[in-house]
């Protein structure tokens, strides 16, 4: 660093005024270009500069002791030292070299400092600008995958929960998807009770849930929640969804008269009633072509001021009344031709259908049970008591004269879908003793105590005609014999029955009992869930040959077994 001699600084107005020290204008010093070098002016101002620290002044005095001073052009030492204060100190001068006593004019902010200066000033403010928005840009990402993280860990809740589909025993929800889900769990309440779970979805694009198995004409509430892993969001509420009744079904329907249609149904205990809709052929149902039947126990109607001759479809919904009337899905469409003149009813039994829920490749056997239904005793319930708490069907050959005394026996069976057969009026006729009459009589009688003709028929001490089997044949009802003899009304031994059956009993087998004794209730009582326990399905007579034999049972056909015809080896 070069320092400068007393005579430099007064030939260019610097003193050692402590007034002026702070007010080193170059500017003024340097505004005649002929007396200074542009050397000169950097060296004057760095060394004022650094003359302003007494930091940097110690310092350099260190740094310089023994050093060979620099000398000016002239060869005059420069360096002038306020020895008080370590500063110089500087005066304005006018070009005449007297001084007028004035301070110059100071510049303004950034006017005052040299170019470098200002440009170092420029890089600092700089520098401090981009570290503070490196910052900001840090926390801004933290920021970021902070809230990335909470949001991968939750999970959202379902939207727009609704019933899709209701019908008597299933209702069907739906809703859209819930964010970040990987499934779905669905509880249910039943008429207000405590929610339990009924299902979980693995897939988070399922969005539907059908439950079925579900008690007619009730409300259930629902709750989905979504899931994500072990977390669950909110569970999403829907309530009081009402099952509709269960739909009857139309047993029977014929014109015995000019101008009326009769109607029989399926009873639904749990209806507060019935509506009856009719149209003519071709036409539409409307409001003024309907009949209520308010009495949920009166499964019958007679259609009356029909067009003769003119064909006539009609169909049938149960109802329950509440806050609103609730209403099933009606029933199958029949039709039937208006007789223009009083004839006599034939009866005939509707077409059956198999029991959706059993398995063909499974054993299955029909327990068959004849006389019934039981007049004055207990046996006949007793029987379809254990028949029901196993889920097990069964078919009843019954007497005519018999079913008017127990009507309600006839019509539990019904509920229970046991199916339904005739062995005749009073069963006092047998072989060619039995008339068509004694056939009709008897399908006439039990139609009358459950509004449902019976669908098959068992000829008493299983002796067969022709004229037997041509009236089944006209009444739609196929014949069985049987497989098995438990010889029940002979022994009337329960242990007797329960062995005849069970160390005997092979898949596909018919097997022969009565229902009018006290002793094969005890039998069934104890035979019905070991047989369930081998593995066996306890079906009705339809749905063993239905199943086993591969093919519909065929009216006027009588069988033996699930594979075999009367006749047949």
């Amino acid at each position: 660093m070069s320092y400068y001699s007393d005579e430099f600084f007064k030939e260019y107005g610097l003193t050692d005024s402590d007034d002026d020290k702070d007010e080193f204008e170059f500017e003024d010093v340097f505004s005649d270009s002929s007396k200074v070098s542009e050397r000169d002016y950097e060296d004057v101002y760095s060394d004022s500069r650094r003359s302003r620290d007494p930091r940097r002044q110690n310092d350099r005095r260190q740094s310089n002791r023994g050093a060979r001073s620099p000398y000016d052009r002239e060869g005059d030492y420069r360096d002038r030292r306020d020895r008080s204060t370590n500063r110089r100190t500087v005066r304005e001068y006018d070009r005449d070299g007297n001084d007028d006593g004035r301070r110059p004019n100071r510049p303004q902010n950034d006017q005052r400092r040299p170019q470098g200066q200002r440009k170092r000033r420029k890089s600092r403010l700089f520098r401090r600008t981009m570290i503070v928005l490196s910052f900001a840009a840090i926390l801004l990402v933290l920021i970021g995958v902070i809230a990335l993280i909470v949001s991968a860990s939750g999970v959202g809740e379902v939207q727009k929960l609704a019933s899709s589909d209701v019908s008597s025993d299933k209702i069907v929800i739906s809703w859209e998807k819930a964010s970040h889900a990987d499934g779905y769990k669905v509880l249910m309440s039943k008429g207000g009770a405590e929610f339990q779970e009924v299902q979980t979805i693995d897939n988070p694009d399922t969005l539907t849930a059908t439950v079925g198995n579900l008690d007619q004409a009730t409300p259930y509430s629902f709750s989905v929640v979504a899931l994500r892993g072990q977390k669950e969001g909110k569970p999403v509420l829907i309530e009081n969804i009402t099952t509709l009744p269960a739909t009857p079904e139309i047993t029977n329907s014929f014109s015995a008269k000019p101008g009326i249609m009769h109607l029989d149904w399926s009873e639904n205990p749990t209806a507060s009633g019935y509506i009856v809709e009719y149209k003519k052929d071709g036409g539409e149902y409307t409001a003024d072509m309907t009949l209520t039947v308010s009495d949920p126990a009166e499964c019958k109607a007679d259609i009356e001021n029909l067009e003769v001759n003119a064909t006539y479809a009609a169909r049938v919904s149960a109802f329950v009344n509440g806050s609103e009337q609730l209403r099933s899905a009606p029933s199958d469409e029949v039709s039937v031709k208006i007789v223009d003149k009083e004839t006599e009813v034939q009866p005939k039994a509707k077409d059956q259908k198999v029991d959706s829920t059993l398995d063909p490749n499974k054993p299955m056997i029909a327990l068959t049970f004849d006389d019934g239904p039981a007049v004055d005793m207990d046996s006949g319930d007793r029987i379809l008591d254990v028949l029901e708490k196993y889920n097990a069907k069964a078919t009843f050959f019954m007497l005519g004269c018999n079913a008017g005394e127990e009507p309600d026996n006839l019509k539990r069976k019904v509920s229970l879908k046991m199916e339904i057969g005739n062995h005749t009026w009073n069963h006092t006729h047998y072989g060619n003793e039995v008339t068509a009459d004694d056939v009709r009589k008897g399908s006439n009688g039990i139609y009358d105590a459950c509004g449902q003709y019976p669908t098959c028929f068992r000829s008493p001490g299983g002796m067969t005609t022709d004229v037997i089997k041509n009236e089944c044949a006209a009444e739609n009802m196929s014949l069985y014999y049987w497989s098995i003899d438990t010889q029940d009304w002979s022994s009337r031994d329960a242990d007797a029955v329960y062995h005849a059956v069970v160390d005997n009993v092979s898949d596909g087998d018919i097997v022969l009992m009565h229902e009018i004794y006290g002793s094969t209730a005890d039998a069934v009582e104890r035979m019905v869930p070991e047989l369930i326990e081998k593995g066996y399905q306890l079906v009705t007579c339809h749905d063993l040959i239905a199943l086993k034999g591969g093919s519909e049972p065929e009216p006027g056909v009588e069988y033996v077994d699930a594979t075999r015809q009367m006749g047949q080896e």
